[in-house]
């Protein structure tokens, strides 16, 4: 088993300074993986456990996250899509060459066509538009295409932003995994975030 704590060490999470920056401007406005690290070790550890050989992110901020992913396993098939917002902001992207990259919004027809044309993806981490009718639209939108599981950031609902993921979760039926851990660059004991993965049976 490889030592994935270590290999995520240089990928910058959220933390204090990200924590600041998001109570001063009301977002993130910081190029890093706006992850739990302790949570995105355990999305690590579920992408070699189940052998995820695909993957497709949906809402990529700086594209931090996918990049540490891609750089981690190196998917056979790797994609992502966003409509721009961290580049609106002044902020860099980096998104890996081989991703297969759609910049646009996941509610629009041009999405639909991309998306189709994937065809099975192992592993869709939904993390975009976080209210209750978009997240909803992406999981409805994603579950039609061919998959193995859907995963979902922001699940417990800490911030007020983000109720709407943990409404969506609850609601759920199907096999339902939580990662769920302290967010201890934040020194605290318990999530602030949370990622859940669904599969249908």
């Amino acid at each position: 088993m490889r030592d994935l704590r270590s290999a995520l060490a240089g990928t910058k999470c959220w933390d204090l300074q990200t924590q600041a920056l998001f109570e001063r401007h009301g977002e993130a406005l910081e190029d890093c993986a706006l992850q739990n690290r302790e949570e995105l070790l355990g999305l690590c550890e579920f992408i070699e456990d189940h052998d995820i050989r695909s993957y497709l992110e949906i809402g990529v901020w700086t594209g931090r996250t996918v990049q540490a992913l891609q750089a981690l396993f190196g998917f056979d098939k790797v994609a992502a899509c966003d409509h721009g917002w961290a580049a609106q902001r002044g902020l860099p992207m980096h998104v890996p060459a081989e991703v297969d990259w759609l910049h646009a919004d996941s509610e629009s027809d041009e999405f639909l066509r991309w998306r189709e044309g994937l065809g099975h993806i192992d592993l869709v981490l939904i993390d975009a538009n976080h209210s209750y009718r978009a997240v909803k639209r992406d999981f409805e939108i994603n579950r039609r295409f061919p998959h193995r599981f859907l995963a979902f950031h922001d699940i417990t609902g800490f911030h007020p932003a983000t109720r709407g993921v943990a409404r969506l979760w609850r609601e759920l039926e199907g096999n339902k995994r939580e990662i769920v851990r302290p967010h201890l660059e934040l020194g605290l004991a318990h999530s602030t975030m949370g990622i859940g993965i669904w599969s249908a049976a």
